[in-house]
């Protein structure tokens, strides 16, 4: 009686470590697909560009990571590279109606991928091809030197936008004719169409690495 009480007992011992063993995988996949999904709708968010308008830095079909946290405890910055929501109010609606095409729409409402060129305060002036920032620290205002634009390209349109709180003027790198539709077309864009900024370019491969901010 004995031996078949121990020979019971250590059976039910290995039923509660193959339980406890398998409640383990199944906690392990639970806490690891949350946090998959808090990282990829909260924090970093793939994203491939469509188009042309950020080259010749940014091309068509590139991969990118985008940051989604940061904007929430810092403000953007001139020269940084950021993903927004389309800035039509119906498009926007139409997208945020449904997280299928939240997720996976790049069609005429989707995404739009431009650069910070005037923060809130500021007053942008386009004139002669080049775009100049007047702010507290420039009364009189100042040329930006646009490293990241092709040589010889100059921005087209003679337009001054006077950015109001929680705006930003963007524009495509891209600025040759055509080639960009950005603030020029359609405004200032608020901050509550962000989503986040370019972080670390996957493809290609030969190109990934940390995006960095242009010093004017």
């Amino acid at each position: 009686m004995e031996e078949n009480n121990t020979d019971l007992k250590l059976s039910e011992v290995k039923k509660v470590k193959k339980e406890s063993f398998w409640w383990e995988i199944i906690k392990t996949i639970l806490v690891v697909g949350l946090i998959v999904f808090v990282v990829r709708f909260y924090i970093i968010q793939p994203y491939y560009i469509i188009g042309s308008s950020m080259e010749p830095d940014y091309h068509n079909g590139e991969y990118l990571f985008i940051d989604e946290a940061s904007y929430h405890f810092t403000q953007p910055k001139r020269g940084d590279v950021i993903v927004f929501k389309h800035p039509d109010e119906a498009c926007t609606a139409f997208v945020e109606g449904s997280p299928i095409l939240k997720t996976f729409l790049q069609g005429p409402c989707k995404n739009y991928i431009k650069r910070v060129i005037g923060l809130p305060g500021e007053t942008v002036k386009i004139a002669d091809g080049k775009v100049i920032i007047v702010n507290k620290e420039h009364p009189n205002g100042f040329t930006l030197k646009e490293s990241y634009i092709a040589p010889g390209v100059q921005t087209l349109g003679d337009q001054t936008f006077t950015v109001g709180k929680d705006e930003y003027f963007v524009l495509g790198d891209n600025r040759k004719p055509n080639a960009s539709s950005d603030s020029r077309d359609w405004g200032l864009l608020s901050k509550n169409y962000i989503v986040g900024r370019a972080l670390i370019k996957l493809l290609p491969v030969n190109e990934a690495g940390i995006f960095k901010s242009p010093s004017y």
